[in-house]
């Protein structure tokens, strides 16, 4: 176990230049007030290391990535505010992130596998937002605002929130939930590993600032797009003479003026 460990329930480990995340909180994983709290600080600490270039979340356990939150602990402030601070700053972490996701990935759990770039699937896994079987609930921590944005249709996320039905890995697919399907765990932690290499071999800044600028101008007319592009090529090209403490620094000022990564 690494320094980043900040609890038993979610390990941490490199390989390289990749930060592996492993929830491990059982065999359903689910995320009680201190996975929740441990995932959050991870991936903050995570955020400031130049030296992880690429991020696995990934999860013990036969059954389940995670069925959710704890309900039978349930900690209303702790999980709808550092809840949804943990999906808010993984949505906008400016390394790539894969989420390798097998059986059941529920509630919470959904929600952090759409806040990363990436899903690796096994073919057993069955996703599920079931808000909209309890009275007293509602799809919150992204699950109207990042779910829209990664379906192909919009009637899709209307039936994965209207009915809270399970959705199976293969049709997940054809939705486009699904970036890869997996017929093994073994095979999936093969390739997401390959892929999180290749993308720690990218530059660090580079990528940093395609995903916020993927992320800022998703929705914004091409004009204002274009525009932050040109803002950004000049800051990978600074002029002769200048120190790399002030390249790093301006590359960080674009970075944040454009994240939206900040507590809620």
């Amino acid at each position: 176990m690494s320094e980043y460990s900040t609890t038993p329930k979610v390990l941490f480990e490199k390989n390289k230049r990749v930060g592996i995340i492993t929830l491990n909180n059982g065999e359903m994983n689910v995320f009680d007030v201190e996975q929740v709290l441990g995932f959050r600080d991870l991936i903050v600490k995570l955020g400031n290391d130049d030296k992880i270039h690429s991020i696995i979340i990934q999860a013990n356990g036969e059954r389940a990535f995670s069925a959710g939150f704890d309900l039978k602990n349930f900690d209303v402030d702790i999980y709808v505010r550092d809840g949804q601070d943990m999906i808010y700053r993984l949505y906008n972490l400016t390394k790539p992130t894969i989420a390798l996701v097998h059986g059941y990935c529920i509630g919470i759990a959904f929600l952090v596998a759409l806040a990363c770039d990436f899903r690796y699937v096994c073919e057993d896994a069955q996703f599920s937002l079931p808000e909209i079987n309890y009275e007293t609930m509602f799809p919150s921590h992204g699950g109207c605002t990042i779910l829209p944005k990664i379906v192909r249709k919009i009637s899709d996320a209307k039936y994965i929130l209207y009915t809270g039905d399970r959705v199976p890995a293969e049709r997940a697919e054809k939705m486009g939930i699904v970036d890869e399907l997996f017929k093994t765990r073994e095979e999936m932690q093969s390739k997401g590993m390959e892929f999180a290499q290749k993308l720690a071999s990218k530059s660090p800044a580079v990528l940093a600032m395609c995903k916020v600028a993927l992320n800022t101008t998703r929705f914004s007319d091409l004009k204002t797009g274009m525009a932050m592009e040109i803002e950004a090529m000049p800051l990978l090209t600074p002029p002769p003479g200048t120190k790399k403490s002030e390249a790093q620094a301006a590359i960080q000022k674009y970075i944040e003026k454009y994240s939206i990564e900040r507590s809620l």
